[in-house]
């Protein structure tokens, strides 16, 4: 168990209390790489594990959210090489239960993109990031991610607007 330098068990109390808070946005990030909601719960799962046993390399809690969601985004990439991924997601509104039907529209718009472009749509506005946190997260320069977001946008914009054509 991780213990903090008082012999407490606080970093596994704060590890369990963040996750909880974050659990539903990291799946999101880990379903727009992998575009399957079992592999993303699959590599969460794997993602919090290894997360969890180095708690203690985190120098500052208020990164918590940044250094997690970089955790995932390894092991989805990791995923990928390691499986040679290739399906699409397929419609699992089990997934998205509480989603109306415009959010499940944007999310299998999301889901028909580049992960390479998706990951920050998912990252600005399901997980309430800042361009700071994005490019901390994804290790890009700040004016890349604010590029790629605004193509990405651009991007999810057309294809809604296909949808409706």
């Amino acid at each position: 168990r991780p213990y903090n330098k008082e012999g407490g068990i606080v970093l596994r109390e704060l590890f369990e209390q963040e996750y909880r808070k974050h659990e539903k946005s990291l799946f999101l990030v880990a379903v727009a790489y992998l575009h399957n909601t079992e592999d993303a719960k699959d590599v969460l799962q794997d993602a919090a594990l290894s997360a969890y046993k180095a708690i203690n390399t985190l120098k500052n809690k208020e990164y918590f959210k940044t250094w997690i969601t970089r955790i995932v985004i390894n092991k989805c990439k990791n995923y990928i090489k390691s499986r040679r991924y290739t399906e699409e997601l397929t419609d699992n509104t089990n997934a998205f239960y509480n989603t109306s039907t415009d959010e499940m529209e944007i999310m299998d718009a999301l889901c028909r993109m580049d992960p390479k472009l998706s990951i920050y749509i998912t990252l600005k506005f399901y997980n309430d990031m800042t361009y700071d946190e994005m490019a901390k997260s994804l290790v890009v320069p700040v004016s890349t991610v604010k590029h790629r977001t605004k193509s990405a946008l651009n991007e999810l914009k057309n294809l809604l607007e296909g949808d409706e054509k």
